[in-house]
């Protein structure tokens, strides 16, 4: 018996070794080689959306196809019929896997474009031990999405329904903590993301992993995040949030048990100005029954301030 725990330990120290040195290899790559950036799209599919319907919507899932970024997944909400003015964008990334249940909860949206974004990888995270197997196409589907969003954002702003002046990239939960890489890459790459929401976020990666309650078993956190960070640091939001411009709305929450509070106002901090911080009661942000109440007031105060902005035409 002693000798079978000897052996699973040695092999989970094993591949805790492999994944480490995997990692520090991919890091030392990445110093060299920038994140993937935006491709022109070479080929589109569309479909009527089979999970989101809404009165007076015509609602499409797009596929972009691309040489390197692989496809690219998203599900666009437009008024229907159009109507003659242009249409501000609203981009939305959520911490669902889907761009449909990303948008699921946004009605009455008016005169304007709301896309929901389709992650590469699963969104369900992995147990620790699971993450040490797939560590490698992990790192390479997550790596895609500053690439994937801001080819998806080139595409839309060539749509002739398209406001060019009007862009706002909305990014929940997990979309919070890749909307920075997200507008830097953008920005760069000609695209202007006028009005950015970063709501339940916090920096850095590791320290999320380090208190993530669901990632089991819980001695393994600390050397997961010692990884985490090193394969997503060119990822992180510190080393985008000072390239970047804009207008910027946080929200966090109180008793967040996800986001530690030093994580929270790390990322706080860091996002420049002009930025308003709204903080709300209870726990982190979700769908569930429990959380609809709390949902209802993120999505009320969004809607508000990009109203209040200027971002978006009237919305009901």
């Amino acid at each position: 018996m002693k000798r079978l725990v000897f052996v699973a330990v040695g092999l989970v120290l094993l591949k805790i070794l492999f994944s480490t040195v995997i990692a520090v290899a991919i890091a030392h790559r990445d110093a060299v080689f920038p994140l993937p950036q935006p491709e022109l799209v070479s080929a589109m599919d569309s479909a009527i959306s089979d999970d989101l319907s809404q009165p007076h919507r015509q609602i499409r899932h797009i596929i972009l196809h691309t040489q390197k970024l692989g496809d690219v997944g998203f599900t666009l909400n437009l008024p229907d019929p159009l109507p003659a003015q242009k249409l501000p964008v609203i981009f939305v990334m959520g911490g669902l896997g889907t761009g449909a249940q990303n948008i699921r909860y946004i009605n009455a949206a008016g005169s304007n474009a709301v896309v929901g974004y389709d992650w590469p990888m699963p969104v369900q995270f992995y147990s620790s031990y699971d993450l040490l197997w797939h560590i490698v196409p992990f790192y390479h589907e997550v790596m895609t999405i500053p690439g994937q969003v801001a080819s998806s954002l080139a595409w839309l702003h060539q749509q002739e329904w398209a406001d060019q002046q009007k862009l706002s990239l909305l990014g929940y939960s997990m979309g919070a903590l890749a909307a920075p890489a997200v507008q830097d890459i953008s920005q760069r790459n000609g695209t202007d993301i006028g009005w950015t929401i970063i709501a339940y976020g916090g920096m850095p990666f590791g320290a999320l992993l380090a208190a993530n309650p669901h990632v089991k078993p819980a001695w393994l956190r600390a050397t997961l995040a010692y990884i985490i960070d090193i394969l997503l640091g060119p990822l992180e939001p510190d080393h985008h949030l000072k390239n970047i411009s804009g207008h910027f709305l946080v929200l966090e929450g109180r008793d967040d048990s996800l986001i530690p509070a030093k994580a929270r106002a790390d990322l706080r901090e860091a996002v420049p100005e002009p930025k308003t911080v709204i903080t709300f009661a209870g726990n982190h942000m979700g769908v569930g029954h429990d959380k609809m109440l709390l949902l209802q007031e993120i999505i009320a105060a969004s809607r508000k301030w990009l109203s209040d902005s200027g971002a978006v035409n009237s919305l009901p």
